[in-house]
């Protein structure tokens, strides 16, 4: 029991090490993503299908907070019923994974219109797991999770 609790202790001291490590480079590879990854966001906003073709993989996954699930083709055929009108990102932090694996972490807002019924999210806590292949980074998956609603306040 006790070296359960010794090895758990490790791997969690191992753990936060790698997620609060900064390599070399990390200020200008978060850059470069945050630049891509707003150029999704842009690419979005123009209806630019043929963007997502070059800057998703081919087995891309994406979990959406609105409860949708769409991998690479079902997200570009989605464009036709959203139309984003305005976003926001902010809070955005890198995690690194290793030489070939970043996550982009961020804070999201967007406006738009699905299906012809409005659309406004605010505070949407975001991620985007890029793979580098071939020199080029590749948007892998992405996740969206909503920020629970504020609890009611006490009389």
């Amino acid at each position: 029991m006790r070296l359960l609790f010794v090895m758990a202790l490790l791997l969690s001291a191992t753990v936060s090490a790698v997620a609060s490590a900064q390599t070399p480079g990390d200020e200008r590879l978060l850059a470069e993503l945050t630049a891509l990854e707003r150029s999704s966001w842009e690419a979005t906003l123009k209806d630019d299908k043929e963007f997502f073709r070059t800057y998703m993989a081919p087995e891309f996954k994406g979990f959406f907070a609105d409860g949708t699930v769409a991998g690479r083709e079902e997200f570009i055929r989605n464009m036709d019923d959203f139309h984003l009108v305005k976003y926001t990102m902010g809070d955005v932090s890198l995690l690194r994974i290793n030489e070939d694996a970043v996550m982009v972490l961020y804070r999201a807002s967007f406006e738009g219109v699905h299906k012809g019924k409005t659309l406004s999210t605010s505070g949407v806590e975001s991620s985007s797991l890029y793979v580098r292949r071939d020199g080029k980074w590749l948007e892998i998956f992405y996740q969206e999770t909503a920020t629970p609603p504020a609890a009611p306040q006490a009389k």
